[in-house]
């Protein structure tokens, strides 16, 4: 069964809670030092890696408990109005899911805690896609990918939460609510 969809945006979706998280400042202050400036490449994929990858291990995400049954939680830990860049951690619940959705140019994973499942997809025709992979996280476990500049339809995935609690965090060059959203193909 074919059905028609217009494009959308993660922006369009009603039930992601947003909340802002202030003392991460210098967490995010360190990240843009390293993207500054820097073409988007492997290379710095590795060195934010590195970092996130470095930074996690050594902090607690106790401040970041609040779950939703209806949705998974993101805490803004920094935006740059300049570069665009941002950095959200998210905290989920057992059964939160994303919409199946993309990103822009450079898109990091880092899961922290929990386990959780990541659908990746490609794309078939106009906002429809099939399943490509899925990869279950069960350890701390980061990995990044690179798509075209000025383009939201990077990696196209979707991440389901599998065990009682769990926290992300998501490094992004622009606005991830600008990604795109994508039906399955029938």
């Amino acid at each position: 069964m074919q059905t028609s969809h217009t494009a959308s945006t993660l922006s369009r979706q009603p039930a992601l809670l947003s909340v802002t998280t202030e003392g991460y400042e210098t967490f995010f202050v360190r990240l843009m030092d390293i993207v500054r400036h820097q073409p988007i490449d492997q290379a710095l994929g590795q060195r934010i890696q590195s970092y996130v990858t470095d930074w996690l291990a050594s902090h607690t995400l106790a401040d970041f408990a609040t779950t939703s049954t209806t949705s998974y939680v993101r805490n803004y830990l920094g935006r740059c109005p300049e570069t665009h860049w941002e950095a959200i951690l998210m905290s989920w619940q057992q059964g939160n899911t994303t919409a199946i959705h993309s990103h822009p140019q450079f898109a990091g994973y880092f899961f922290a805690d929990g386990v959780f499942e990541v659908e990746i997809f490609e794309p078939v025709e106009e906002n429809k896609v099939r399943l490509a992979k899925r990869v279950r996280v069960n350890e701390p476990t980061a990995f990044f990918a690179i798509g075209d500049a000025e383009r939201f339809d990077n990696h196209i995935h979707r991440i389901t939460c599998l065990s009682d609690r769990g926290h992300s965090l998501h490094v992004y060059s622009d606005d991830a609510l600008q990604g795109k959203t994508y039906l399955l193909s029938e």
